[in-house]
């Protein structure tokens, strides 16, 4: 290295003395030149739609998602993008759980208006994806908020070709109604799949039963029913029409609720979709809304 740079410096003297400078130059070789800018992680914009593979639970930023026309076949639907920032923008690894509270708060905040009501209400799934590892490594601090449409409670994702926005006002496509409660050999609870109501059934999703309070997640099942099972009880009373000591006389209609798991629980989501249930091998129908105590 040292023989290179000393026949590099003779070199550079002989052209110098034989030559000069170049017309309309002045020998300075870097000055005005503009320094490349430093390398930058493109930012996803609303408006954006994306493939993705697993289940909507599943989805992150990454190689498996995949940026298409909102008129192809997707998955998702950005519909809000912003920035992390004060302590957690300075975390040296990804946000995740609890500091997504504010993401999530404003994501779901948003989701109102781009939806129309809440998506709770709807057979979708609000995701707060922040960027991948790589990402945040370089620099990256954004947030998406993201819609999927599922097709059933375990979060299997329905392909789309049109967007969701409006989709829970006027007649709300969007809108989660009636659903087959599917159960295991011994009567335990696997899915509610949602179903037109004017196809045979023995369920319909109520309302949404939201947490009091910012509590964690409780993980020991009596404590979830605890808090859970009195307000699934008067949501579904409400929405037959009933206070809660009349539907205690009713004997043909029961009911459930679907829980968000612990990581949305974690990041703001307390919350528990509520469904009325028909007892035995009762089917109907037709929506039991404002159906009270009469036969169904």
């Amino acid at each position: 290295m040292k023989r290179w740079t000393a026949g590099l410096s003779a070199a550079l003297v002989l052209f110098a003395a034989g030559c000069g400078d170049p017309a309309g130059t002045d020998g300075d070789l870097v000055n005005g030149w503009t320094a490349l800018a430093a390398p930058s992680v493109p930012k996803p914009s609303a408006g954006e739609c994306w493939t993705f593979s697993g289940d909507a639970d599943k989805l992150a930023v990454g190689p498996d998602l995949v940026e298409v026309e909102c008129t192809a076949s997707h998955a998702s639907e950005t519909f809000k993008v912003s920035e992390f920032t004060g302590a957690i923008a300075q975390k040296s690894t990804v946000p995740a759980d609890a500091d997504l509270i504010d993401a999530f708060t404003a994501c779901q905040a948003e989701a109102i208006n781009f939806l129309g009501a809440d998506w709770h209400d709807g057979r979708l799934m609000l995701r707060v994806l922040p960027p991948s590892s790589k990402q945040w490594t370089g620099q990256a601090r954004y947030y998406r908020c993201d819609l999927i449409e599922v097709s059933d409670d375990t979060y299997t994702i329905a392909p789309r070709t049109t967007s969701l926005k409006d989709t829970l006002r006027g007649s709300k496509p969007a809108l989660l109604r009636c659903v087959k409660v599917a159960t295991d050999s011994k009567g335990g609870i696997e899915d509610f799949i949602p179903v037109q109501c004017d196809t045979l059934h023995n369920g319909e999703y109520t309302g949404t039963f939201y947490a009091p309070d910012a509590r964690p997640y409780p993980s020991d099942a009596a404590a979830r029913r605890a808090l859970l099972q009195p307000g699934c009880k008067t949501i579904v009373a409400r929405y037959l029409g009933l206070t809660d000591a009349e539907y205690d006389l009713n004997k043909q209609i029961s009911f459930a609720w679907s829980t968000a798991t612990p990581t949305r629980w974690g990041y703001g989501d307390r919350t528990a979709r509520c469904y009325l249930m028909l007892e035995g091998n009762l089917s109907v129908s037709r929506s039991l809304l404002a159906n009270g105590n009469r036969p169904v």
